[in-house]
């Protein structure tokens, strides 16, 4: 199977209030929205100073929301996202990003 390319957008939520920016609650948890163009299902795992967590399986042809725990991120924590295709022989890794709580990533996974 040929690399899989990923496109990756982070949205940041900021709130305003008469011109000022609300204060980031430290408990929000990140949401990944992970739309899954390819035909193979997905397990997606999130990397975070070597440490690697599984937040979840996106089937192929579908999309998921994937939610993660606040105590993974951290203000302007960088993230990675890796991709194990089930049946697939590659684990397509994504760019490092910072991610802040509150934050909602949007991940493609694009057809072969």
């Amino acid at each position: 199977m040929r690399a899989l390319v990923l496109l990756l957008l982070t949205l940041a939520a900021a709130a305003c209030h008469r011109g000022a920016v609300a204060p980031i609650n430290p408990q929000a948890e990140v949401a990944v929205t992970v739309d899954n163009q390819n035909f193979l299902d997905m397990n997606v795992f999130l990397i975070r100073g070597g440490q690697r967590v599984r937040l979840g399986m996106v089937p192929g042809l579908s999309s998921r929301i994937l939610m993660v725990r606040p105590d993974l991120i951290g203000y302007g924590t960088e993230l990675q996202f890796e991709l194990h295709p089930i049946g697939g022989r590659s684990n397509p890794v994504t760019e490092t990003i910072s991610v802040h709580p509150g934050d909602v990533i949007q991940l493609t996974i694009p057809p072969n």
